[in-house]
Formats: C-alpha cells, sequence, structure tokens
C-alpha cells in the first residue's frame, strides 16, 4: 500500500512537470523517420534524467506501445504504479540471483516485450550504478531483438537532485528542460563483440548530455 502511495504521488508530480515545464528539443531530425515508421525503439539516457526522458517519450509515443521495465523490489513497485498511472506497460523483473542461471530468461521477458511492438526505456548504468557506465544488457537487447536504440541527453537548471548514486533530477515545476537527441544505433545481429559499441554509446551519452547543458543556455 505505502508503495502504490508513493507511486502516486510521483505520478502527481510527474504531471505537474510535464504540463508546466518547457521542453526544448534538439536532434529530432535525425530519429523523425524512425518515430514515424512506428517500428519499436529503445529509448536510453543515463539513469538520472529518467523523469525528463518519460515527458519526452510522452511527445512522440503513445503511453500504451511504451514498456517500462525495474527491479522487482520496494522502489520498483512504487516506479510501476507511477508508469501504471502514466498510461505506461511496468513490467517487474528479478534482478536478485545468479546471473548466470536467471540473466537468459529476464532477457527473454524484455525481448518479448519489444518484439510485440513495445517501444521501451532502458537505462545502460541502471538499475544501481556505477553512474554513466554502460553495461552490456542494453546493446544485447538492441542485437536480438532488431530495435533501434534512440539516445537521449538531458539538463535542467532548475531542479531537485536526490543524493544518491545517480543523482536522480526532479525538474521543477515551470522551469525549462533541453533534450539533445543523438545518432539512432541499430546493432547487426551477427556483431560478436560488443565492447566498442558499448564505449561508443557511453562516449555518446556522455557527449550528448554535455551538448544539451550548453544548448540549454543558448536556445
Amino acid at each position: 500500500m505505502l508503495n502504490k502511495i508513493s507511486g502516486y504521488f510521483l505520478y502527481l508530480f510527474s504531471v505537474l512537470v510535464f504540463r508546466t515545464c518547457r521542453y526544448t528539443i534538439t536532434g529530432f531530425e535525425q530519429i523523425e523517420e524512425l518515430v514515424n515508421s512506428r517500428k519499436p525503439v529503445i529509448v536510453t539516457s543515463w539513469h538520472g534524467m529518467t523523469m525528463m526522458v518519460l515527458g519526452t517519450m510522452r511527445r512522440y509515443y503513445d503511453p500504451d506501445t511504451v514498456a517500462i521495465f525495474f527491479p522487482d523490489d520496494s522502489s520498483g513497485e512504487a516506479l510501476a504504479e507511477f508508469v501504471r498511472l502514466l498510461g505506461m506497460d511496468p513490467t517487474l523483473i528479478n534482478l536478485e540471483g545468479d546471473p548466470s542461471l536467471d540473466m537468459s530468461r529476464k532477457l527473454l521477458r524484455v525481448i518479448r516485450k519489444i518484439k510485440s511492438g513495445k517501444n521501451t526505456l532502458i537505462h545502460p548504468d541502471g538499475p544501481k550504478g556505477p553512474a554513466y557506465i554502460v553495461k552490456p544488457g542494453l546493446t544485447a537487447i538492441a542485437k536480438m531483438t532488431g530495435a533501434s536504440i534512440i539516445p537521449l541527453g538531458c539538463y535542467c537548471r532548475h531542479s531537485y537532485h536526490i543524493p544518491r548514486w545517480d543523482r536522480y533530477t526532479l525538474p521543477l515545476p515551470f522551469s525549462k528542460v533541453h533534450i539533445q537527441i543523438g545518432p539512432p544505433l541499430t546493432i547487426p545481429k551477427d556483431s560478436d563483440d560488443l565492447r566498442e559499441t558499448n564505449q561508443y554509446l557511453e562516449n555518446l551519452l556522455n557527449r550528448i548530455s554535455l551538448q544539451a547543458a550548453a544548448n540549454y543556455y543558448e536556445l
């Protein structure tokens, strides 16, 4: 019950943010064709930018076409309620246990959702860090599903940063949020070693996050 209440208040705050904040977006021309094609995509950013990313996704995708994945714990339950109230499809995944035994099952649930036509948001440094480091799950999922990755960098000066590993950003109502969209990335299914791809994505997310901050003050 407490988790549902927390999710409800997070939802109310997000609605206030989405309705009152002024979003400026650069780079949309890079993904316009992809968005219009309605092919499933994986939107990605650093974990602390989730609130700003969800506000952007609501602009381009119907909520009922979006599936979001959370750890199956108390924080995940609250976030799942929050996403459910947004009209999106929350899926809880148990992230505990021996990864050599369980990871394939967890990935299979994600892959099935995407192949069924769902768009999704996956943070490559989530769910518990380390921050700003791309872990291999995102690119592996993109490779297996054929879904293109849309990278986002976000910045909001007037915001509250939760003091934890990802410095989770909560934009203040009536503030300005800038989104920098990076070039989409599609990973061929015959790719063998994704380490270079992961490093490229990590550098790209860092670069467009800095660009979002620079554009914030120029636009």
